[in-house]
């Protein structure tokens, strides 16, 4: 899915850490869509780590403003 950069985590969009150790972001996903996603996080260089175990999943309802919590795998 392309508003969650699409498995390239050159694309990967950057959670906010405004209320740590809570990560968070607002991300427009149309409405009525299953999606599969992961957590990634970079360091200062740049490498890459892909959080473990299977994909997460999610699929919106037919209405806006639906929140999801995780943790890292």
């Amino acid at each position: 899915m392309a508003s969650l950069g699409s498995w390239n985590t050159a694309d990967a969009i950057p959670l906010s850490s405004a209320s740590y150790p809570t990560w968070s972001r607002t991300v427009i996903v149309p409405e009525t869509t299953a999606f599969a996603y992961k957590f990634v996080k970079k360091d200062g260089s740049g490498n890459v780590t892909w959080e473990s175990g299977t994909n997460r999943s999610y699929t919106t309802g037919g209405s806006s403003g639906y929140t999801t919590s995780d943790t890292w795998k």
